[in-house]
């Protein structure tokens, strides 16, 4: 560890019919899973630069399949480490105390199916935040939720929220009350086909596998 702010990467290994299975039957889940490597890939690329402006890139990773030929696609300024729980909630909980544990004094973590997540969008969260920062999803969840080192998160991630359903934000905000939360722009995450339909008008250049993996879809 050579910063004290870390990015996490939660994710899954992109394999057919076990990730964006909500995007069936009006794609594959061959053509699904190809879309999650592509926005993975994508992502990737935009967030590079972090550790040269003091923010170390994690990720972790779920476990569709033995993990050794993804792991070693990973770029090497990546450090990929197993999520760890019986839910989301609690993965997501784990994976935050793990950052912690190495020492991190910031962490920020997003998913990975984000076509319109920069650099600068992680940049800005650790500008704002105080204890707790949420980027919101237009489909009223949320894609990023940050914490500062002794703000404990795990009450949020195990209370009984619908994961998935569009109270989600709200429920997390009603949870967080007692805290300073930050706010970021709201973003779309692709889950279902109409999210697909709403990111390709509005691709930049940071999208180079999502608009390739557009042009395929097409023949």
């Amino acid at each position: 560890m050579k910063n004290k702010k870390a990015y996490i990467i939660f994710t899954r290994i992109p394999t057919p019919n076990k990730c964006k299975t909500r995007l069936t039957p009006t794609y594959t889940g061959q053509e699904a899973s190809a879309l999650q490597a592509d926005l993975l890939a994508d992502l990737l690329v935009s967030v590079a630069k972090l550790p040269e402006k003091g923010i170390d890139i994690l990720l972790a990773y779920s476990d569709e399949q033995e993990p050794t030929q993804f792991l070693a696609s990973l770029p090497d300024y990546v450090t990929a480490f197993p999520q760890q729980g019986s839910n989301i909630g609690m993965r997501m909980a784990n994976a935050f105390a793990e950052a912690f544990h190495r020492g991190y004094q910031q962490v920020v973590l997003t998913g990975s199916d984000l076509p319109q997540l920069t650099a600068a969008t992680i940049c800005q969260s650790f500008e704002l935040l105080k204890e707790i920062v949420i980027g919101p999803s237009v489909d009223g969840g949320y894609y990023l939720i940050g914490a500062q080192q002794g703000i404990d998160l795990t009450p949020l991630f195990t209370a009984e929220i619908d994961w998935g359903h569009s109270t989600v934000l709200r429920e997390t905000l009603r949870q967080v009350t007692g805290h300073d939360v930050q706010l970021l722009p709201a973003q779309v995450d692709v889950d279902v086909p109409t999210d697909l339909t709403t990111v390709k008008q509005q691709l930049d250049s940071h999208n180079q596998r999502l608009h390739q993996w557009f042009k395929e879809e097409q023949k």
